[in-house]
């Protein structure tokens, strides 16, 4: 299943590229939400524990000159001091990430509101670690979308894997680590 995920996100990245424009500067270029330079942080609770994170955008491309897509890098954590799980628990891991913003559509009335939402996801490398269990590094993912109040503060909501740790037994059994999270992203 992780493998067709990849196999899945690196097919929409190529399609994305053959069917870019390239950003114009001016004033005809696309604004996304979250743009090339901009460093974003959030920090969330819910499932899982506390959670945060921060970004850094790299770059965008343009879909159908309508659609900007940003790319960039992140770091994502988590912590469940045992209310979840019922043990310890923490992950954090690296990731390449892709934002789609809806700020530069032309909406109806009634779908305005859409203007101000970002969607994103990132896929990388994370450690996920658990008392009594066996910590291990692996594939990592986090999806997540936010509703901009202003050109710098979103309230979000975000869910991540984290990996996976193993139960030391006779069989071995895998555990998920995952979280889910009501964010608050600040855009500095």
């Amino acid at each position: 299943m992780k493998k067709f995920l990849v196999i899945l996100l690196v097919l929409a990245l190529v399609a994305s590229f053959s069917f870019a424009a390239p950003s114009k500067k001016g004033s005809d270029a696309l604004t996304p939400l979250v743009g090339p330079g901009d460093l974003v942080v959030n920090a969330g609770v819910g499932w899982g524990g506390i959670s945060g994170g921060a970004e850094f955008s790299l770059a965008q491309i343009d879909i159908a000159k309508i659609i900007p897509i940003t790319f960039g890098a992140a770091a994502r954590a988590a912590v469940d001091p045992g209310l979840i799980y019922s043990d310890l628990t923490f992950g954090f891991g690296a990731f390449g990430t892709a934002h789609v913003g809806f700020k530069n559509l032309n909406l109806p009335d009634n779908l305005h509101w859409l203007s101000n939402v970002d969607s994103y996801i990132g896929i990388g490398l994370g450690y996920a670690s658990m008392t009594g269990y066996t910590g291990g590094i692996g594939i990592s993912t986090f999806e997540g979308v936010s509703y901009y109040i202003n050109d710098k503060l979103a309230i979000g909501f975000e869910y991540g894997y984290l990996g996976r740790v193993k139960y030391d037994s006779y069989w071995d059994y895998y555990w998920p680590i995952y979280y889910s999270n009501i964010n608050v992203t600040f855009k500095l």
